[in-house]
């Protein structure tokens, strides 16, 4: 009888000490999971736009729209895509984004060329903007055939953790 007990109670230490190494193997998988999500979306969150920088050729390649004046081509909210590119390729129509007065982005439709300067309008605005440089131009609206490269309502979330980082704007 003494040696059945003492197996039996074997056993149940053996099942208890089983069972405590697996709660803590499944405590660490899941803490290491957790780990792992987060670096990947670190990842996600800094390389992505390291990576359109070099593939769009400009140190901005990303941009949140943040009034309707460009409405309806791009609406508040979308998250667009710009490309470096030359200021003296711009062409009459094509939608760039420039670098205005208060140092933000104004993001419209050039709507007249001249030499030292171009002048631009939002598309749901009544009056042209001030004449600018062009040095001043960031990029241009990349496109992707005739398709404007944008992300809708992705731009909301970009502007809602802005106010978070930066709590002065």
């Amino acid at each position: 009888m003494r040696i059945v007990e003492y197996l039996k109670k074997r056993k149940q230490k053996k099942l208890e000490k089983r069972q405590r190494q697996s709660k803590t193997i499944r405590i660490l998988k899941t803490i290491a999971g957790t780990l792992l999500y987060l670096l990947l979306i670190a990842v996600l969150v800094w390389g992505t736009p390291k990576a359109l920088s070099r593939w769009l050729k400009t140190d901005y390649p990303m941009a949140a729209i943040t009034s309707g004046s460009m409405w309806p081509e791009l609406k508040k909210g979308d998250l667009i895509f710009i490309e470096g590119v030359d200021p003296k390729t711009v062409k009459l129509g094509d939608i760039i984004v420039y670098l205005n007065e208060k140092n933000a982005f104004t993001i419209h439709r050039v709507i007249k060329l001249g030499k030292e300067e171009l002048t631009t309008k939002g598309d749901a605005n009544n009056v042209p903007d001030k004449p600018i440089k062009y040095e001043d131009i960031v990029g241009r609206l990349y496109k992707i055939g005739n398709w404007n490269a944008r992300i809708p309502k992705l731009g909301f979330l970009s502007t809602t953790f802005s106010k978070y980082v930066n709590p002065q704007n």
